[in-house]
């Protein structure tokens, strides 16, 4: 004889054997027991949970010889022939590849007859959502109003998809999903008779990743058998399956709430290296903070809602403590975001590398230092075909690099390879800045673009002010771009002391009165104080005079190779 899944061996052959389904069988028992049997049931559910089975028992329990009954007997020659799937009387009907109307008009000529030699004629129509809509508006008469003989089961993982009027003509039966707890309870005692040799955590982890289907539970422990010549450990399921192992689940998610980027990124390289399958450690994500929110919110007084074992809702209470409930929920936010990206990008690894490093970054970014070799020659300074806001720097005017893999600390060279800052600050001049202000500086945001021009570095006139003014321009349209459109169209043109006058054209009256709002003027004297160092207050005037905008050093020599012309000074982020 021919070896049998697991799944069809243990295939339940009366109700008592139905798993989890209890508040189903019951009500189908009673209804035998009382002789009030609907003429048409619709089985709703998810995959592998016993709606077929239900089914057949149905029939059986019809149609036994010794029924109606609540308990068929599986013996008789009516039972066998139903359970072996080759009853003339039960037809089981595959909706996927029956769907047209051309086999409904067969079915309701059909059920005219009576059953050959037993009690009911019995269909069972699997997936009955694939029937199209001509054929299921031909099944509505019959459906309604059958010949005594026939009953109508219909089974469905996708309810909504029927059309109301097929619902309103049967009696609705929800399948539920079977609890991880009950799933690793059957595949123990299945083990056991099977004599299969497993270890207690391979099961569970079977039983997690089943989603609450017994035949996709049993399958997958038919599958990981075959390595019955040793003990089979969580590891093998793991490998097999693809899934993320619970312990590196809670490693990575124990990073993101420490907000060590770099270790998050090194565990997904460690998961990437042993083949797991990314995109369902993205949906195990959005499962784990999920559990944490519950957890957040109710305590172990939601511990019911979570179905993990004790041990492991243990953890979750205690990696919770990381996380606010607000992280939890932008967490959860940001892993289905980047589901949604990597259907577009069609790179599930980069959409969950750039949601940790939403998930873990701080708005403080760390100093990169400009590493050399010790016995490198410094290369003759070029001239930069960037103007200032085309270029990131510090706020020492160092051009800002990436270092090497391999260079983890500070080059200590000659003193020549030394940035100016540094040389400055070892001299120790009354005007440098301490080491703890060039520590501070280093921490400055990346972000901060344009010439910078602090008071006691180096002199601040009208001309520098108006070669920075794209750069200060573009610092105000990060704030706020639409004062920044306004202040683009005036130039400076006068600075006394610490007043800045800002002209602009008389058919620029509009753009001056919307700067003086007292919001709009903070707003700008603020850019000022941070781009100077200085206190500058603001005027606007209206002058007569045409304002010739300066532009800087490399921006002309660029217009002078090129015989080249300004038409949009505007920035392009």
């Amino acid at each position: 004889m021919s070896y049998l899944v697991l799944a069809r061996k243990y295939r339940p052959t009366d109700f008592d054997n139905v798993i989890g389904q209890s508040h189903i069988t019951d009500i189908l028992k009673s209804a035998i027991e009382s002789d009030r049997l609907a003429h048409a049931y619709l089985f709703c559910g998810p995959r592998g949970i016993g709606k077929t089975s239900c089914a057949r028992i149905l029939a059986k329990a019809l149609n036994c010889q010794e029924g109606p009954t609540v308990k068929p007997c599986n013996t008789c020659a009516v039972c066998a022939d139903i359970t072996k799937g080759n009853s003339f009387d039960v037809l089981e009907i595959d909706g996927a590849s029956n769907r047209g109307i051309d086999e409904i008009r067969a079915l309701r000529e059909n059920v005219k007859f009576a059953p050959n030699y037993s009690r009911y004629k019995v269909y069972i129509v699997d997936e009955v959502h694939m029937l199209t809509t001509e054929a299921f508006n031909a099944l509505l008469k019959t459906l309604e109003e059958p010949p005594p003989h026939v009953k109508f089961i219909f089974a469905t993982t996708e309810p909504n998809k029927l059309p109301a009027t097929i619902i309103s003509r049967c009696q609705r039966f929800d399948f539920k999903r079977i609890s991880v707890q009950t799933t690793l309870t059957l595949l123990t005692e299945i083990s056991k008779k099977e004599k299969v040799n497993i270890a207690q955590e391979a099961l569970f982890a079977i039983a997690r990743a089943s989603k609450g289907s017994l035949r996709d539970a049993l399958s997958i422990l038919d599958q990981i058998s075959a390595l019955n010549d040793r003990t089979i450990g969580a590891e093998d399921v793991f490998s097999m399956l693809g899934i993320v192992e619970t312990d590196l689940l809670f490693r990575l998610v124990d990073a993101l709430g420490q907000k060590d980027c770099i270790e998050a990124l090194k565990i997904l390289e460690s998961i990437t290296e042993k083949g797991k399958d990314i995109r369902q450690l993205g949906r195990d994500l959005i499962e784990h903070f999920r559990h944490l929110m519950v957890i957040k919110i109710g305590g172990k007084s939601l511990g019911k809602l979570i179905d993990y074992p004790i041990s492991i809702k243990e953890l979750l209470l205690k990696q919770c403590e990381l996380f606010t409930l607000k992280e939890i929920l932008k967490s959860i936010d940001t892993f289905i975001q980047a589901q949604e990206t990597a259907r577009i990008t069609e790179s599930n690894r980069m959409s969950l590398e750039v949601a940790f490093a939403k998930l873990t970054y701080t708005g403080k970014e760390r100093a990169v230092n400009n590493t050399k070799s010790p016995g490198a020659k410094q290369a003759p300074e070029q001239k930069s075909s960037y103007s200032p806001i085309d270029v990131l720097k510090n706020n020492k005017g160092e051009v800002r690099t990436f270092p090497d893999d391999d260079s983890s600390k500070p080059h200590k060279g000659p003193e020549e390879d030394m940035p100016a800052a540094t040389q400055q600050a070892r001299a120790g001049g009354p005007d440098t800045p301490g080491p703890d202000a060039a520590e501070s500086n280093e921490e400055e945001s990346i972000e901060k673009l344009g010439v910078v021009m602090e008071q006691d570095r180096m002199p601040l006139d009208i001309d520098r002010l108006r070669r920075s003014w794209d750069g200060i321009t573009y610092a105000v349209s990060r704030k706020r771009m639409s004062v920044a459109t306004y202040l683009q169209d005036g130039f400076p043109v006068e600075l006394k002391k610490d007043t800045l006058v800002i002209g602009f054209n008389e058919t620029q009256r509009f753009q001056k009165e919307a700067l003086e709002d007292d919001k709009s003027l903070k707003l700008v004297e603020d850019v000022l104080k941070e781009k100077t160092g200085r206190v500058i207050v603001i005027k606007y005037r209206i002058i007569n005079q045409k304002i010739e905008k300066q532009e800087d050093e490399d921006v002309r020599d660029v217009l002078d190779a090129f015989e080249g012309q300004v038409t949009d000074r505007w920035h392009n982020e």
